[in-house]
């Protein structure tokens, strides 16, 4: 069983790596399905959310709570190592965020399609450069049993064919 502070640490790693997945999640697919730009996900963009509140994950469908993980519940199921875990997809998803909002600026801007086929080409390389960490987020959570739908599974899908489909 893990400690409450340990519990604690782990939802707030949780968190900021859920925040930054909502927060690309559209843009991700506007990439991958070729798709004109979009502006990034703001916290009412999905009818489904997942995030940390304190000591608890909790599971939003539009704003009625569907599914509450207590402090208890998340200490019986999770390992001591799910906390370097998380915060090694915290830390990464940190990384390749701040260079997706600089190339994603660029998505579409060029009055030259070539500078733009460019610019998808990076983008796509930058999902590559994250798909660990976004398939191992919602991976995670699966493990823990929490309710996924929405955009956590169709991103998570569109990524993890990421390397068969394209090139």
């Amino acid at each position: 069983m893990i400690d409450p502070a340990t519990v604690v640490q782990v939802v707030t790693a949780t968190k900021t790596a859920l925040d930054i997945f909502d927060k690309i999640s559209g843009q991700i697919k506007t990439v991958l399905l070729k798709r004109p730009k979009e502006a990034e996900g703001d916290d009412e963009r999905w009818r489904y959310k997942i995030t940390g509140e304190g000591d608890k994950l909790v599971v939003r469908q539009q704003s009625n709570t569907i599914q509450t993980l207590t402090r208890e519940d998340l200490a019986q199921k999770l390992k001591p190592s799910d906390l370097s875990l998380v915060e090694t997809y915290e830390d990464h998803m940190e990384r390749g965020y701040r260079v997706w909002q600089k190339v994603y600026r660029q998505k579409d801007a060029s009055p030259d399609p070539r500078v733009n086929a460019q610019v998808d080409e990076q983008l796509v390389d930058i999902v590559k450069t994250m798909q660990k960490d976004l398939t191992g987020i919602i991976d995670f959570l699966q493990r823990l049993h929490v309710m996924l739908d929405d955009h956590y599974l169709h991103v998570r899908h569109l990524v993890e064919d990421l390397n068969g489909n394209q090139n």
